[in-house]
């Protein structure tokens, strides 16, 4: 496992890498309505979104790493903290952001929605490797990501179209919870893969 120097080092370009594929989907969710910044600056989005996504990814990465280091061996996670492959990263990464588009443009159908996302999360739960592991990284992801989104709503930072849960709508915590899937696939390919140990 590489130390705390090089693993900041690492993830720089997996946080540099998630900040903007999730501000141009956040873009899409901005044109469509879905969610609204009180003050746009560009491409009707706040200035910070782009710096808080990067700050958001880092800190995904550096909690995900904490969590592998703290997690009982009961919980199977070996293969999540091995080398992956260029191919299964950018495949999560795509697999998340047509999630994430789709969620812009369905919106006006949130039940729906959140039927298709968790139907979908669960289809590829059942097909994925250490289970039990990805499980928990999804549910911390989901709480934590509509509790963050939420706040910025309570300070009125950001306003979802139709919210249903904490001032976001219910299925933003599967959006968050098919981002494991990617996540996980990011740290394996740049944190402990291409020879990085």
């Amino acid at each position: 496992m590489p130390d705390g120097k090089k693993l900041f080092v690492s993830i720089l370009p997996l946080a540099l890498l998630g900040a903007m594929l999730a501000t141009f989907c956040d873009a899409i969710h901005a044109h469509t309505g879905t969610l609204v910044y009180p003050d746009p600056w560009l491409f009707q989005q706040a200035f910070w979104v782009f710096p808080l996504f990067f700050l958001t990814f880092i800190t995904m990465a550096v909690s995900y790493d904490l969590i592998v280091r703290w997690l009982p061996a009961a919980i199977a996670h070996d293969q999540s903290m091995g080398p992956g492959t260029l191919a299964a990263c950018v495949e999560t990464l795509t697999s998340f952001g047509l999630v994430y588009l789709l969620s812009g443009f369905g919106s006006r159908e949130p039940g729906l929605l959140s039927a298709i996302f968790y139907g979908a999360f669960v289809l590829r739960l059942a097909v994925t490797y250490e289970k039990g592991f990805l499980l928990l990284l999804a549910l911390i992801m989901a709480v934590t990501g509509m509790i963050a989104e939420g706040s910025l709503a309570v300070f009125e930072l950001v306003h979802y179209r139709q919210p249903e849960i904490f001032n976001v709508p219910f299925w933003l915590g599967a959006l968050y919870m098919h981002g494991a899937f990617a996540l996980r696939e990011s740290m394996r390919f740049f944190v402990w893969g291409n020879g990085r140990s």
